[in-house]
């Protein structure tokens, strides 16, 4: 993947992503959502729950402390816990 600056949680997911090469569509299917909503997390326009959360870090091979860790480390820690998931 192309290096740019990771502005947000979407995007952090969206690099992890593309640095395992894998699909959106496979990265949906293992989260057992529809590849649409994963489109919509990847471009932020809808953050996902701590379920969904989870089975995002465990399908990139990673636990879920792990990305949170991450998040944090990149300052986006705080748009986990917006009131309002849209932009």
């Amino acid at each position: 993947m192309e290096n740019h600056e990771i502005l947000t949680i979407g995007n952090l997911i969206e690099q992890k992503r593309r640095d395992k090469q894998m699909p959106q569509e496979e990265l949906a299917f293992n989260c057992r959502i529809v590849r649409k909503t994963m489109s919509n997390i990847e471009t932020d326009k809808h953050l996902p729950g701590l379920p969904l959360f989870v089975k995002i870090a465990q399908a990139l091979d990673m636990r879920g402390h792990e990305l949170l860790k991450d998040i944090e480390y990149r300052g986006l820690l705080g748009d986990l816990f917006r009131t309002d998931k849209r932009h």
